[in-house]
């Protein structure tokens, strides 16, 4: 792969996608504002001034004293303030009522809805004393509490519990609190634990007999509904890394793979198979560096780890985000939300990107501006940014979108309390720019969308579709390199992302990934149109320099492999029995290809058996661990006897990736 020139128009289209999501956001105007003092006698500024500044960080400082857009960037820049959803008492109050309505009524899914709405807008403990004495959160969460309850979910129940006395709910004369812990523990299957809450609840009711057995009862009750009720819940882990262990010089990698190349390489540094690997090996499971939700998913999904929301935990001071767990939300405001807060929808309203979100998370998540200098390092000699190769007019635009994340820093604070209002960054934080300016241009090449399976039918696989819910940044998974026809399937549990191998791959070649142009997909022409303008370079992969056909226009039989140990030339597929017999025109021998034909037949089957496996029957019957073997031992037959691209082991692969995904972030809905 090599750099080349692009289409420009097509280059600038998608070089502002990267930047700017929403065109209608105010981050354009504020661009085309700046814009107009570099025309007329100023039109050369970018070329003669802008572009042979050296630096990110001096054409970040150029931008603040330049008096051709000074004026222009600092008076936009000292308008920035906070932005976002702050807490309402009333309603939640109101959201209370009509969750605890619906309750009465027995329409529980519904309930809950409401009452997380009611959740989510409370305000914390004593901040408004005049809608439920302070403790509007506390009710929200008791209220919220007794729903799961109803549904049969005693674990998130007694989490809303423990939360709601945290949150100030009277608990040590509250004989009720008692009773629903006791339910939630007879839930879980704790009876002993259960057995002393309803102690509790007797004592606190003033020894009443007669309520203690209706409690009993209820207790009794509860646990026969949970045995009639299936769980529908799985714990998911990441899967183990084929080899001995993990890679030295790659995060979260197999010993099974390794590094190749280098910077003066023109492919850069790239995986490679330090050992043979055969089709559904584990050779990558690496925690995101830095990922954001999209912002659409920031009702649905935590925003800290991006599971699916059911009990969302609100953040202390604002409505824009929610987590699945406390863990979660402390987590995320004791580093990068105290600091994206106040600013989100200001963000959102600007039209940036999810990538400049991210850019910003990278900042946010180091937590102070030390260590954000002492990772930019790293940063840089890990993700490529391409800078010398950038139109200055694009380059401009990101040093613009810079300046103002850069406003956010300061206005909150991650530079400590600043002695003037004034944007004009100090030398600190002109650095902690240069940073970010950097992943505005590397992030373009190196991120990954992070996506689930959502299930919406009866058959998990008939019904599954990918949904991407945000963008990650991953330094180990950055070394692959693209090509057309991959050797990997990428799947993601949380924000951490799986690589499988999806084929034989043998020791020393390489191992490629798909930056999402698949030749099954896409023409060559349009591929490489999508791959030089969106990530600057011309693929020269197997699928490119041979052509091949899209999935529906593949050939019925693909080019065996010659049997001859050491040769693999490609032959055509014999249309007759009496064909068999040949001389191969590379190594010369006399052949037989019977061999090949009988493993082909037999991939086909081992194939066909592990895809009946997966669809078609009901989500119980569906034995995907089973799919899961015969597919890969259909697979590595295939590789033996013939040569790609072949319709019956794409599918198979494609097959694999469905498997995998739905052992990661897979959703019912």
């Amino acid at each position: 792969m090599t750099s080349i020139d692009n289409d420009p128009l097509f280059t600038s289209l998608c070089n502002e996608k990267t930047l700017q999501s929403q065109k209608q956001g105010f981050f354009n105007e504020f661009y085309q504002s700046v814009a107009e003092n570099f025309t007329g006698k100023s039109a050369r500024w970018l070329q003669d001034v802008y572009q042979k500044v050296p630096s990110d960080k001096e054409r970040l400082r150029l931008i603040y004293e330049d008096p051709v857009v000074a004026y222009e960037v600092q008076g936009t820049l000292e308008h920035v303030e906070p932005v976002f959803r702050g807490k309402d008492a009333k309603f939640s109050w109101q959201r209370r009522e009509q969750a605890l309505k619906l309750l009465g009524e027995n329409k529980l899914q519904q309930a809950l809805i409401i009452a997380c709405q009611a959740v989510m807008r409370a305000p914390g403990q004593g901040v408004d004393r005049y809608i439920d004495k302070g403790l509007t959160l506390a009710l929200a969460l008791w209220t919220r509490a007794e729903v799961f309850i109803r549904q049969l979910d005693g674990k998130r129940a007694l989490q809303d519990l423990q939360l709601a006395a945290k949150c100030g709910l009277p608990v040590k004369q509250n004989a009720d609190y008692y009773a629903r812990v006791a339910k939630c523990y007879a839930l879980i299957g704790e009876n002993g634990r259960a057995e002393v809450a309803a102690k509790l609840f007797h004592q606190l009711s003033g020894h009443n007999n007669y309520a203690l057995v209706r409690l009993q009862e209820d207790l009794e009750d509860l646990r026969v509904l949970k045995q009639e009720t299936p769980s529908v819940e799985v714990e998911r882990s990441l899967p183990k890394l084929a080899g001995e262990g993990e890679n030295g010089e790659i995060m979260g990698a197999s010993s099974k793979i390794k590094l190749a190349g280098s910077k003066e390489d023109p492919r850069g540094r790239y995986v490679v198979a330090a050992a043979d690997l055969g089709p559904g090996e584990v050779i990558l499971t690496e925690p995101a560096y830095a990922a954001c939700l999209h912002a659409k998913y920031y009702g649905t999904h935590c925003s800290a780890c991006f599971s699916r929301l059911i009990a969302p935990v609100a953040c202390p001071d604002c409505c824009g985000v929610a987590f699945c767990s406390v863990a979660c939300r402390d987590k995320a405001c004791a580093t990068y939300h105290r600091f994206e807060c106040q600013y989100l929808d200001l963000m959102i309203g600007s039209g940036m990107s999810i990538l400049c979100h991210v850019a910003l998370r990278m900042v946010t998540q180091a937590g102070t501006p030390e260590r954000v200098l002492e990772e930019g390092k790293m940063l840089r000699d890990t993700f490529c940014a391409h800078t010398e190769h950038r139109d200055p007019e694009d380059h401009f635009k990101r040093t613009l979108m810079t300046a103002f994340l850069l406003r956010c820093l300061q206005k909150a604070e991650f530079f400590g309390r600043r002695t003037t209002e004034a944007p004009e960054p100090t030398e600190q934080e002109l650095e902690v720019g240069a940073v970010l300016l950097s992943a505005l241009q590397s992030l373009q090449f190196n991120a990954h969308e992070v996506y689930e399976t959502r299930i919406t039918g009866e058959h998990r696989f008939d019904t599954a579709k990918v949904q991407y819910i945000g963008v990650g940044i991953y330094r180990g998974a950055s070394m692959f390199n693209h090509e057309c026809y991959p050797g990997v399937t990428r799947t993601f549990l949380g924000t951490a992302m799986i690589l499988h191998t999806s084929r034989p791959i043998p020791a020393g070649a390489v191992v490629p990934e798909n930056y999402g142009p698949h030749f099954m997909r896409q023409p060559k022409a349009i591929r490489q149109r999508n791959l030089r303008s969106r990530y600057w370079f011309k693929c020269d992969c197997r699928a490119c320099a041979e052509d091949w056909p899209q999935m529906d226009k593949l050939p019925a039989k693909p080019r065996l492999r010659c049997p001859t140990e050491g040769c693999g030339n490609a032959l055509a597929y014999p249309s007759k029995p009496s064909q068999r017999n040949a001389k191969c025109n590379k190594c010369k021998q006399q052949i037989n290809l019977d061999a090949n034909v009988k493993m082909l037949e037999a991939s086909d089957q081992l194939c066909t058996t592990g895809a009946e496996m997966m669809a078609s029957q009901p989500l119980e019957d569906e034995r995907v661990d089973e799919a899961i073997e015969l597919m890969k031992k259909g697979i590595a037959l295939f590789a033996q006897a013939a040569h790609p691209p072949h319709k019956p082991t794409l599918v198979a692969e494609e097959s694999l990736r469905s498997c995998f995904a739905d052992k990661g972030n897979a959703n019912r809905y």
